[in-house]
């Protein structure tokens, strides 16, 4: 510790650094406004001593900086400054976890107070190697009631610091009597000093008019005397170990800092990008992914090639990457970004996917190599030499939390030895009831070892997931010998912590990542977007998660990623949720670097055209502010224009109707030289050409008109002037607009003078029979001539009959289409240059009837109304898995004001269906997830059926409709006419038959009579199947509720209410032969449910299943295999067992022994069913109904 001696100083000169005021950078200008969460303390005028409280002590890459609300005041403890031993303890006070590196006492002896500048320097002095000095404002710094005083880095460039320099200090500013060291004030702060901010301190450090006199609160003071005070820093510096110490990460570079850059969250994808990032980290892994052949794939539809490509990115980029097109390969929509799920089922149907698109690739096999081990079950007598025991694949393992207090008691746990004894004992083949050890032990261990903390449990007294907080330690190394059954000497069970994914806050929280990449790295936090060094403590200690301390009503102090800068709060909520571990052995090679040679060439490529045109659109976005789009509009543009105006011109997004010529030139560009432009590329440069150019602007109606001729002089302007006449006021951006007149035949004088009798005006035809708008070019026409008088011309432009008659309209604006008088004038008419002119052949009345009867426009107004109402509406089975969701999705273009019977009409064209049958269903305007059917109202307009479809101008005034989004309607193709409804009931069924193969279900809507039964049901479905020799009787009935049976329906059980509780699902089956016939008094009808690893986790169906009286188990395995339809692979990775209800514990007794019989012996309760613990891949989530929706990754 170094002190430095007392300083006699006189003001120092006016500083030569901006003003606080010129920039935003200098927290002298801006702390006063600052708030930040953490040591807000108010000033207390009662306090007679000072004092310093702890600072914030976080070894967290949070900003712990402070400001004036943050100041730590007064109390009546005497303290000595000069005495800097014990005034550092006092006013200093270590911060724990963090590593000093320098303390220094620094005092700056003011001896005229009154000619200091109004910014003044303290003298320079060193601490920690950096030069430092107080800046302080006497009359006070954006305000003038109190002195203002700062702690700041002395001129970085003078004293030859690098560019990246940062510096972190923990200080205290005190301002005291020059007499009396003991009669002091003070603030303190720590903050990172860089060159971003180069000062902090205080604004409001104390007030000015009790400088010269005695606090009247609390008797402190005066501390100016004589004209002269004295102000102190107390400063330590600070090590800042993970370099983001106290950081406010403003530009910070997460590349450039760690080698590795983040994922960006799509919205609660937090846990996918977590998991992605230590699958990207297990480099054998990515390897493998990269072998998978992608060549002909596109990325949103090939999970596969998504993957690689953002793998790619992780590798390369520079900037967090973006996962919207691996979660559109999955088959997800925008809602699923929303909705948070379990990472392990996300891993496993993940990598389920990954192996099928792996077979017969030089990836084949990867996964199972890098994640598969084997564990076994056994039953072995104790007095006799017998066993019974299967071997079975495993790709992670879950281990209890609760109870436990490390991974060394989750193992010893997890092979605990039963004893079956007593009535509980074993019925051994060939040796009868036997005592014996009932256990499971591994017989390998993968080279990647993933262990699941089972940090969720079901609470059925609350009936909800809830979290497991407690305590629960893991090594950075542990052995696992002495869980193998199979040790090798020279290859031991030894393995390292690579990874440990991290689960903040409640049951719905956030997730992050904590990997280290590297066999001899440093450890990584990799939360989302940012990747920033960790500390071992942040890595172990602050996940080994605890109670908490400090209470908070219940309520976890972190939660969606925001950091609580209490991190002993912290340990309640954020602990380890799952541990990655590789085996020592294999390290080098599992995480041996990728090369660039690994990656497929068509990904390398791809990626890099996709990269090069985004920075040059980049670069074309940054080039903006020097360049003007000119866009022009020509006869050739004008003839294909189907909607309003000339063109439409999109200002904003730089968008405009096809067909119309844009090119960029410089702002500083004169209009003569876009002309020479114009002239090569339409091939005008003959000196037959000629052509001259006309303004375009927005009229205050928002319609856009050709408005005068450039003059000579006009055409030695810049173009941006010419851009701001085009647009509308107040647009800083847009289009240049011209219009290119170009003779419709070879002209030897001059243009037309544009006087005020004359004006051009530009013509459409709509072809009724055609129902097409087509431009007929311009013409120039005299004010005092009859509107009539151009019939002619307009008769030879479409090439109509001679005799043919006309009706001509003005089109003023999308909502006003004039009809024009012929005997009018022009004047008369209010035409003008640039007004545009429809007009089409006059029909008889009968004529228009028959135009009408095909929903078709028979006038121009009719078509530019129908134009005006038209939008594009999305429509989606209701029913229906997925893909075939995708398939049958259908965009039409319909009138909004077309009634429920015509929007049916058009649909069941697209469909091939019948229109009478089908029904429409609302979509939630947030989640697009079906919400409300809409009833049958043939005169419900579609405006009515669609309350989200955009208003009627927005797409009158669209470049291009289509890329509007599209408001959603639900489908559903009935069985029966709408009209028929009425008196029944809707139930959507699913029919098990002949197995409960997914594959062999078919997804049905029955109607019943709203007072019917069950039989009337049956019927029902019957007829929709078609199943010969089956009865109404023969069918059951059953309601599904969480993964259980809920009801079984009896023949005549009234159907009333079915299907109305939360959350249920209706399917019907054929009674199995077996059931019909079994023997009601020694057999026995269970229910058969499945789980995941937790059996109060359901998922997939429930059925019922006859377990037959004195029936080995190896035989009742091979009938469910039967009934589930699946193939012995499948079944291998199958697991059954009966699960028992004990009070409020659910246990699962392994059915393992496949010479045991069930049936016997009072082996049975009466709550008891059968449990396959199966990998769910019904979309459901292990969460049961913690999350609305399960995960699903399509093919």
């Amino acid at each position: 510790m170094t002190i430095h001696n007392e300083t006699q100083a006189t003001p120092s000169p006016p500083s030569t650094a901006p003003s606080p005021n010129d920039t935003t950078e200098s927290n002298a200008s801006d702390s006063f406004e600052m708030e930040p969460e953490i040591n807000k303390q108010e000033q207390d005028p009662n306090n007679n001593g000072t004092t310093l409280n702890p600072p914030p002590t976080t070894t967290h890459p949070t900003r712990a900086s402070t400001s004036d609300n943050e100041s730590v005041k007064t109390r009546d403890v005497k303290c000595n400054i000069k005495e800097h031993e014990s005034a550092i303890g006092y006013l200093l006070p270590e911060l724990p976890d963090l590593e000093t590196e320098d303390i220094q006492v620094f005092h700056w002896n003011i001896k005229d107070w009154k000619s200091l500048e109004t910014r003044s320097h303290g003298p320079v002095f060193k601490a920690g190697g950096y030069p430092w000095q107080v800046l302080l404002f006497p009359k006070g710094n954006n305000q003038s009631e109190f002195v203002s005083i700062y702690l700041e880095v002395a001129d970085p460039n003078t004293h030859g610091l690098p560019d990246d320099w940062h510096v972190c200090a923990q200080f205290t500013l005190a301002l005291s009597h020059p007499d009396d060291p003991t009669n002091y004030y003070t603030s303190s702060a720590t903050h990172r000093f860089s060159a971003d901010e180069i000062d902090w301190g205080f604004t409001r450090f104390y007030e000015s008019k009790l400088m010269n006199r005695i606090a009247p609160q609390n008797g402190k003071g005066p501390f100016i005397v004589n004209n002269q005070t004295i102000i102190s820093v107390f400063i330590r510096i600070v090590k800042d170990e993970t370099g983001v110490l106290w950081h406010n990460f403003i530009n910070y570079d997460s590349r450039k800092e760690t080698g590795y850059v983040g994922i960006k969250n799509q919205g609660a994808t937090c846990y996918m990008n977590s998991l992605l990032q230590s699958l990207y980290c297990t480099s054998t892994f990515r390897r493998a992914v990269y072998q998978i052949p992608t060549d002909s794939d596109k990325p949103t539809d090939s999970v596969s090639l998504a993957l690689q490509r953002c793998f790619y990115n992780l590798q390369y980029s520079d900037l967090p990457i973006d996962t919207t097109e691996l979660t559109q390969s999955f088959g997800w929509d925008n809602y699923e970004a929303f909705q948070q799920h379990d990472v392990q089922e996300f891993n496993r149907v993940l990598q389920d996917r990954l192996e099928e698109k792996m077979k017969g690739t030089p990836a084949d096999g990867a996964i199972t190599e890098l994640f598969r081990g084997k564990m076994k079950s056994y039953i072995k007598c104790v007095n006799v030499n017998y066993e019974s025991s299967r071997v079975e694949d495993y790709y992670d393992i879950q281990l209890n939390v609760k109870g436990c207090k490390n991974v060394d008691d989750s193992f010893k746990d997890y092979v605990a030895v039963e004893t079956l004894e007593g009535e509980n004992k074993y019925m051994a083949e060939g040796h009868g009831l036997q005592d014996a050890d009932k256990g499971v032990i591994f017989e390998s261990f993968p080279p990647v070892l993933h262990l699941q903390l089972k940090r969720f449990e079901y609470d059925f007294m609350r009936d909800t997931m809830v979290k497991i907080n407690d305590r629960y330690e893991f090594p950075e190394e542990i052995n696992l010998d002495e869980y193998c059954s199979e040790t090798d000497p020279n290859d031991p069970n030894d393995y390292v912590l690579h990874g440990v994914l991290v689960h903040s806050g409640d049951v719905h929280g956030h997730y992050f990542a904590l990997i280290k990449p590297e066999k001899d790295g440093k450890w990584l936090r990799f939360d989302d977007d940012r990747v920033t060094h960790v500390t071992r403590k942040e890595v172990f200690e602050e996940n080994f998660g605890d109670e908490a301390i400090n209470g908070n009503n219940g309520a976890p102090p972190m939660l969606n990623g925001v950091r609580n800068n209490n991190t002993r709060m912290l340990k309640r909520y954020t602990n380890a949720y799952m541990l990655v571990y590789i085996r020592r052995s294999q390290l080098n090679k599992i995480l041996e670097p990728v090369q660039g040679d690994t990656i497929p060439p068509h990904l390398k490529r791809r990626v890099s055209e996709e990269r090069a045109a985004s920075e040059k659109r980049r670069k074309d976005r940054a080039e903006m502010h020097l360049h003007v789009k000119v866009a022009v509009v020509t006869d050739s543009s004008f003839k294909e224009r189907q909607e309003f105006d000339m063109a439409m011109f999109d200002d904003k997004n730089y968008q405009v109707t096809p067909g119309v010529h844009v090119l960029k030139v410089l702002k500083t560009e004169k209009i003569i030289s876009v002309k020479q432009q114009l002239a090569e590329h339409f091939n005008l440069n003959n000196n037959n050409s000629k052509f001259r150019l006309w303004t375009i602007v927005q009229r205050t109606n928002k319609t856009v008109r050709v408005e005068a001729p450039l003059t000579p002089s006009e055409e030695k302007q810049t173009v941006e002037n010419l851009r701001k006449q085009s647009c509308a006021t107040g647009n800083q951006n847009g289009f240049a607009k011209l219009y290119l007149e170009i003779p419709e035949v070879p002209m030897s004088g001059k243009f037309p003078n544009v006087k005020s009798d004359t004006a051009m005006v530009f013509l459409k035809y709509f072809d009724v029979m055609a129902q097409k708008m087509t431009g007929m070019g311009h013409i120039y026409i005299k004010a005092h001539d009859k509107v009539g008088d151009i019939v002619p011309d307009l008769i030879e432009r479409a090439q109509l009959p001679k005799d043919a008659s006309l009706i001509l309209y003005e089109e003023v604006r999308p909502t006003m289409i004039e009809h024009m008088n012929p005997k009018h004038s022009f004047n008369t008419a209010e035409i003008q240059n640039g007004d545009i002119i429809c007009f089409q052949i006059a029909l008889k009345e009968e004529e228009a009837e028959k135009i009408h009867e095909q929903n078709e426009a028979a006038t121009v107004r009719e078509y530019f109304q129908f134009i005006y109402n038209r939008v594009i509406v999305e429509f989606k089975p209701r029913s229906a898995d997925k893909q075939s969701t995708e398939e049958a999705t259908i965009k039409l273009k319909l009138d909004r004001r077309s009634t429920y019977n015509t929007v049916a009409r058009e649909l069941a064209n697209a469909l091939n269906a019948d229109p009478h049958k089908l029904m429409f269903t609302t979509a939630n305007p947030i989640t697009k997830q079906p919400k409300d059917a809409l009833p049958f109202t043939t005169k419900m307009s579609l405006e009515t059926m669609v309350p989200s479809i955009l208003p009627a101008h927005e797409y009158a005034y669209a470049v291009d409709i289509e890329s509007l989004p599209a408001p959603l309607i639900y489908y559903d193709v009935l069985d029966v006419n709408l009209a028929d409804l009425e008196g029944k009931k809707s139930i959507h069924v699913t029919f098990l038959y002949p197995t409960m193969r997914e594959d062999q279900q078919s997804v049905m809507t029955v109607l019943v009579p709203r007072s019917g039964i069950a039989s009337d049901m049956a019927e029902a479905i019957l007829i929709k199947n078609k199943l010969e020799n089956v009865t109404p009787k023969q069918i059951r009935i059953y309601e599904v509720v969480d993964g259980k049976i809920a009801t079984v329906l009896s023949e005549d059980q009234k159907i009333s209410g079915l299907g109305e509780k939360h959350g249920s699902t209706i399917y019907a089956e054929v009674i199995p032969p077996e059931e019909v016939s079994m023997d009601l008094e020694n057999d026995r009808l269970l229910e058969v449910v499945s789980y995941h690893k937790d059996p109060t986790k359901l998922h997939s169906i429930p059925f019922l299943f006859v377990a037959k009286k004195d029936e080995l188990i190896s035989e009742m395995k091979k009938r469910l295999q039967q009934r589930l339809g699946i193939n012995d692979k499948e079944w291998q990775k199958v697991k059954c067992g009966i699960i028992r209800q004990r009070s409020s514990t659910v246990e699962v007794d392994p059915l393992d022994i496949d010479d045991f019989c069930l049936v016997k012996n009072g082996n049975l309760g009466v709550n008891d069913v059968i449990g396959l613990d199966r990998v769910d891949k019904t979309s459901r989530s292990r969460f049961g109904s913690m999350f609305e929706r399960g995960i699903f990754i399509r093919s």
